[in-house]
């Protein structure tokens, strides 16, 4: 019984070690090992140290060839999504600066179990270099898209922060432009800000996205606060009433701005009655047209701080300054008036005219005719025949009102005895007839006195009434033609009008 138990025992030992024989042997004949070839990309660690240094890499991603080999029924389910193969560019070696050698791990993620062996193409491979850049762009704002209710207008689009940092390879960045932001609005009355992301652009205005046109920039995530003022417009005439005096002989014939009108915003109170803006440039001693440039913005100042310029509208404003010399006349004249002068005595020019030039303000100043103009000397004390010089100071001349006396001459008077002969009146001759006498008017009322008894008349003595007496011609007395005539003044009624050489 025993002996049989014993059998039994080995036997089972040797049924065991045969069916893992069998078993072994039917694995290997069945499901032998089987290999399989995969591409997979190469992922890059420790970019970042690269980027310290001021370079990344570039081109292509690279890939690395494996070959798995695994049991035939297993091989199936592995694929090249199970490894991951590393470039670790803290590493990289080699004497180009363009191009270094980068070495690679292989690692399994997936199917640990199943994959009896890996195998890579290489060991190492050669990465491609390029400075790695830094700019910074400003942001510019486009509000093409913002419309606006009537009689309103934009001031000037601000951005906060107004520049954005782009890092990232140098054949990168080279393709950015600009940096812009968009802003719309509808019927826009008063003024708004709004937070919007910035967009790389090129010199087409073609939107450069990161990650995929800019593959080593960075997506942009932050955003920027754009402001929009939004006020009430205005179109203000611009006006010119320039400073200073001209050199002399010189004035300011006209002055005129390159533009009549010029458009602001502002508040409603600020810009309700304000209607021209005036410039004022200096004149100071010019002697000679020229052309001045003015910055609109300081004299918005002086009117009020809340008061730009429209968007789009220039702040320089040129005036055109015209100076001319001031136009001149020459008067002469034939005789000047004599002050204080002796009512017996005859005053004269020893010169035939006498002489001044007259200035004037501009050319639209009316010249004034010689009459208007009084030029007079004071002859007092003067004596027979003496002949005296005033001078120029001592004459006296009077303009109206925008001419300027230019220059004067000396005079000189001489002083004679007047020679106007006297004419006696003619007296009427003496007559022989009778007067006429008028007969008396008849008495129609009675008088209120007693009557007085008339007295008859006598023959001897005719009576007569004062009607009848005949008026007696007075004799007049002619003057002896042996005496001596007293001289008589006869005051000059009219002057001669003088004469004006131009």
């Amino acid at each position: 019984m025993k002996n049989m138990l014993k059998n039994n025992l080995l036997m089972k030992i040797i049924s065991l070690f045969a069916g893992v024989f069998i078993w072994i042997l039917v694995v290997y004949n069945l499901n032998p090992m089987a290999t399989k070839t995969f591409t997979v990309p190469v992922t890059f660690i420790n970019q970042s140290k690269l980027e310290a240094e001021g370079q990344t890499w570039v081109g292509d991603t690279p890939t690395v060839e494996l070959t798995v080999s695994a049991r035939s029924l297993d091989i199936g389910s592995i694929s090249a999504e199970d490894f991951v193969v590393e470039g670790d560019l803290a590493g990289l070696y080699g004497l180009n600066d363009d191009q270094k050698q980068c070495n690679i791990l292989v690692k399994k993620v997936r199917n640990e179990d199943i994959i009896e062996k890996v195998e890579a193409s290489a060991t190492w491979i050669y990465v491609s270099l390029e400075p790695f850049i830094e700019r910074k762009f400003a942001i510019v704002p486009i509000s093409d898209n913002v419309s606006l209710a009537p009689d309103y207008l934009k001031g000037k689009v601000t951005v906060s922060p107004s520049e954005i940092t782009v890092r990232g390879r140098r054949s990168d960045v080279s393709r950015i432009y600009q940096a812009v932001v968009y802003i719309s609005g509808q019927d826009v009355n008063e003024g708004f800000s709004e937070k919007v992301t910035p967009v790389l652009v090129d010199e087409k205005q073609n939107e450069l996205k990161p990650g995929t046109d800019l593959k080593s920039v960075a997506e942009i995530t932050s955003t920027v606060t754009a402001t929009v003022p939004v006020m009430l417009s205005k179109s203000l005439n611009v006006s010119v009433k320039a400073t200073g005096t001209p050199a002399d002989g010189y004035y300011l014939r006209e002055a005129t701005p390159s533009r009549e009108k010029i458009n602001v915003i502002g508040p409603k109170e600020d810009l309700k009655s304000l209607s021209e803006i005036v410039l004022d440039p200096d004149i100071s001693n010019l002697s000679e047209s020229k052309t001045e440039s003015i910055q609109l913005a300081r004299y918005l100042l002086k009117v009020s701080e809340n008061i730009k310029l429209a968007d789009n509208e220039e702040n320089s404003i040129t005036v055109d300054l015209d100076i001319a010399k001031k136009p001149t006349k020459l008067y002469r004249f034939d005789k000047i008036e004599m002050e204080n002068k002796n009512p017996l005595l005859e005053y004269t020019m020893t010169k035939d005219t006498y002489e001044i030039e007259v200035e004037f303000d501009s050319d639209k100043v009316d010249r004034p005719q010689v009459e208007n103009i009084r030029v007079s000397v004071n002859v007092a004390g003067l004596q027979i025949g003496s002949v005296t010089t005033f001078s120029a100071n001592s004459v006296n001349v009077v303009l109206p009102e925008g001419c300027n006396l230019l220059r004067k001459e000396d005079v000189t008077i001489s002083v004679s005895e007047k020679t106007t002969q006297f004419n006696p009146p003619t007296l009427p001759e003496p007559t022989t007839e009778p007067p006429t006498v008028e007969p008396p008017e008849p008495i129609t009322e009675a008088p209120t006195e007693p009557a007085t008894p008339e007295v008859p008349p006598t023959e001897t003595e005719p009576i007569t009434t004062p009607e009848e007496t005949p008026e007696e011609t007075p004799e007049e007395t002619l003057p002896d033609p042996t005496e001596e005539l007293p001289t008589e003044t006869i005051e000059e009624t009219e002057e001669q009008l003088p004469y004006v050489i131009e």
